[in-house]
This record gives C-alpha cells, structure tokens and sequence, in this order.
C-alpha cells in the first residue's frame, strides 16, 4: 500500500462517494478509481461493493481503517521529520540552565518553543551555573544557558553573550542588617550568606564562598531566595528572580557600595558547532528577554 492509495482509500470512506472524495482531493473520478481498483488487487481483498454509480465500504473496509489512518499519520511524521532536517530544524536539543531568570520565564518559552517547533524533542537540565561549561564540554548537553562566567579552563567552548543580569546583595526586610546604615564587610560576615553549591572539577560539593564558614549552601538560586525570604541570612541573588520580592517590600538591597553587580548570561557551545533553528530561536528569546528584565 502506497500513502497515495491510503489516502484516497480513507477519503472515499468518509466521504461515501468517489465524486465527493475527488472534490475534495483536486483529483479526478478516474484517477481514485483507478487507484482503488489497484489497491484491491495488491491486497486481493474487496473493499468496496458497487452498484452503478453507488459505492458502499465493506465491513473489511472499515476494519482496516484505523491501520490505514495510523499507516498516513506514521509518514506523513516521517516525512515532516525529514523536511525540518532539511530546514535546519532540530530533532533534538539538550539543553542544560541555571534558573537565574524565573521559572514563569521560562515555562512560557517552552511552551511557546514545543508551538514552533512541535517535532523538536527537548530536554532540560537545571543545574548551577558553574556547573554548565564542564556540561557543554562533556558533550553531556547540547548548549547551556546561563551565567557561567568561568572562561578559563574552557578554552574549547564558545562563549555567546546574550545579555547582562543585575546580582543584588539582599535580605529580608526584619533581618539585622537592613537596620544598618551602612554595611561594611566585617558584618556580613557575622552573619549567614546563603549561597550557590555546585560539583567543582573533583566532583565534589562545595560552596561559592571563601574564607568563611558561616555559610548556607544550595544548588538554586530559587532555593536560596526562599531560604532568605525566611530569615535563613543574606545573598548575592538575581534581580529578574527577586523583582517581586523587592516591589512587595519582602526583600531589601543592603546598604554597601558594591550591592549591585552587573554580570554577563551566556549561551554556550563547543566551539564550530553548527546553531540549528531552534537553538537560534531560543537565542533570541533570551536576549530579548534580558534586554528589558532588569528595566522593569
């Protein structure tokens, strides 16, 4: 069976008349005719009884139905495939993020990445941003997104700047440093940093601190804001993933000189990798989103 005559076949199905499935076909009476007759003969089976100018399906005919519409379907999947690789088109991205940026962010563009490129098979990774070079590296991932700003051992990967994301030094608006005036470094440090844990090149777990052990670690920002918004201790923190939180009066930037640092979102690749149309597309997304984040 050829997807030609499965379509003619199940067209003439629904339709009932050969006149009617020609019209809606574009094709001529002649041209289904023929090809239903071929159809019967390959399979020597008769599917439809005639009589004059009237056609009724057989009960084999509608048995075999649901096989023939799971027959087109499974080529005409094949066949859309094969046209987004010719396109450029990916069949598959793996792509590895931090959650810098709020998770409405990007819930809205998965779900408008699967509208465009519904055929395109995606997977994400959260991971923190020190851990994505090595995962670009590993060829574990595709692409990772995010801000990984360690340049130096990674000389083999390709490093795109997509924006720049404001860090804010904050906590709680009831902690003890919010009451200060002025804080100096020496107060900080009396009291917890919560902040990132990450798997360093020994595959160990360690903090993204020195010279202090009064710290709280974990691998997401997220977790570190909501450990801060409880109390936990202060943290260098995003300021897209922290916006609601600083209008609602939750959190507050503390009052030292250098409470806002401005550091960069890359996506990274292997170096030469070729960016395929969704890769590019979610590019994009980024940038544009980052262009205004940190406005709002």
């Amino acid at each position: 069976m050829r997807t030609d005559q499965a379509e003619i076949f199940l067209t003439v199905l629904e339709e009932e008349s050969i006149a009617a499935a020609a019209r809606r076909l574009g094709r001529s009476r002649t041209t289904l005719s023929t090809a239903l007759s071929a159809l019967e003969d390959e399979l020597g089976a008769s599917l439809f009884d005639r009589s004059g100018n009237e056609l009724q399906p057989t009960g084999l005919a509608w048995s075999i139905q649901p096989d023939c519409l799971r027959f087109l379907q499974a080529y005409r999947r094949v066949a859309a495939r094969c046209d987004q690789e010719r396109q450029g088109v990916e069949v598959a991205l793996r792509i590895a993020r931090d959650d810098a940026l709020p998770e409405s962010f990007w819930r809205q563009t998965m779900r408008d990445l699967k509208d465009k490129f519904p055929l395109t098979g995606v997977s994400v990774y959260l991971a923190p941003p020190q851990e994505l070079p090595a995962l670009v590296e590993n060829q574990a991932v595709d692409l990772a997104l995010g801000l990984a700003g360690d340049r130096d051992n990674y000389e083999q990967l390709d490093y795109q700047e997509l924006g720049q994301v404001s860090l804010l030094t904050v906590a709680a608006s009831s902690h003890p440093l919010c009451r200060l005036s002025v804080v100096m470094p020496e107060d900080l440090r009396s009291e917890t940093q919560v902040t990132l844990a990450y798997m360093d090149e020994q595959e160990e777990l360690v903090p993204e601190i020195l010279g202090s052990a009064n710290y709280l670690a974990l691998t997401q920002f997220e977790l570190i804001r909501d450990a801060v918004l409880e109390g936990s201790g202060w943290a260098h923190l995003p300021r897209p993933l922290i916006a609601d939180a600083l209008a609602a009066g939750q959190l507050r930037v503390l009052r030292k000189a250098d409470a806002s640092q401005w550091q960069a979102c890359y996506l990274l690749q292997i170096n030469g990798s070729l960016q395929g149309k969704v890769a590019s597309w979610l590019k994009q997304q980024l940038i544009n989103y980052l262009a205004t984040a940190n406005l709002l």
